[in-house]
């Protein structure tokens, strides 16, 4: 029955806020030269969900302006479709085009989702352990039930069983919220300067001379509310590309792909971390609790037993 209702629960679970998939449709569509209205309209209709990406068709549908429809669905989303909403706000200014960036950050955000299933995928063993583990204590007082063995008694009415279970609840609690803390420190935060050198990449392509670039992205990232930097680096790669003669959106967008290709070796390193990480709970909490909870109880339930055959059998020869 347990196991119909997570089917149940996985088949009927909202699909992830995440617009990844959108991205890729929409670089595609605008690289084989359809205009952007026309690629939001051409997103497959399987695609669609309650979402920005919902929003942005029914606004299209009543003929509200594309750039208004983008930013009134996605000003207020979560923070991949504030990042969309920024892209798109920067190419609109500078007259960018937008098919390069949109890939860049559909890659992005396809990397981010891949080393949060690996974490997911990591974390899957320990926690099918904690769960048989948890289990398992329920088994062995079921058993010395059917035995005839007073474990259950005795854990829940002898001060040394009440005290046993208390302990072995804490154990368990602490169990499961280290393991909660290992899973969302498993994962470095994403760097905020690589949305920024792709908007400053994005800006300068579309012709923007890098200062006033700069100020159209510290904008976009104001108005959507996303984490800034880059300024200061941003500074230098300009200075660089006027000495040298490269134009500046092609190193911003070489950066931008070298932080993000730091931060994945950063988060596999993390994911290959957390695989040893996870054992210290199982070991030093949950075993322990198992113990507690399943043997504790069944030995002095033993202890007492053969202490009482014992007073019982002195009593009778005296």
């Amino acid at each position: 029955m347990f196991s119909l209702w997570k089917r149940w629960r996985h088949r009927t679970a909202a699909p992830p806020d995440n617009p990844g998939e959108t991205l890729s449709y929409l670089a595609a569509f605008i690289a084989a030269g359809l205009s952007p209205r026309s690629a939001w309209q051409e997103i497959p209709e399987d695609s669609l969900a309650e979402g920005p990406v919902a929003a942005i068709h029914r606004a299209l549908g009543e003929e509200v302006p594309l750039a208004r429809a983008i930013r009134d669905a996605t000003v207020s989303a979560s923070d991949p479709w504030r990042m969309l909403g920024a892209t798109w706000s920067v190419a609109r200014d500078a007259g960018a085009p937008l098919a390069p960036t949109l890939q860049a950050l559909a890659h992005s955000m396809a990397e981010r989702d891949h080393a949060q299933r690996e974490i997911t995928a990591t974390m899957a063993g320990p926690l099918a352990t904690m769960r048989l583990v948890m289990a398992l204590p329920l088994l062995a007082l079921g058993g010395s039930a059917v035995t005839g063995t007073p474990a259950v008694t005795v854990l829940f009415t002898t001060p040394l069983g009440l005290m046993a279970l208390a302990t072995a609840s804490v154990l368990m609690g602490g169990a499961v919220w280290w393991m909660k803390i290992l899973r969302r420190e498993a994962l470095p935060p994403p760097p905020s300067e690589e949305l920024a050198l792709e908007l400053f990449s994005l800006a300068t392509a579309g012709g923007a001379l890098p200062e006033d670039a700069w100020s159209k992205v510290h904008v976009a990232l104001e108005e959507y509310d996303l984490p800034g930097g880059g300024g200061v680096e941003g500074s230098t790669l300009t200075s660089l590309s006027r000495r040298v003669g490269v134009p500046v959106s092609g190193l911003a967008r070489q950066r931008a792909t070298m932080v993000r290709n730091r931060w994945r070796t950063d988060a596999l390193e993390s994911i290959n971390a957390l695989g040893v990480k996870v054992v210290i709970p199982l070991g030093t909490l949950v075993l322990p609790a198992f113990v507690l909870v399943a043997i504790v109880p069944m030995g002095l339930a033993l202890w007492s037993g053969a202490t009482s055959l014992a007073l019982s059998t002195t009593h009778h020869f005296l």
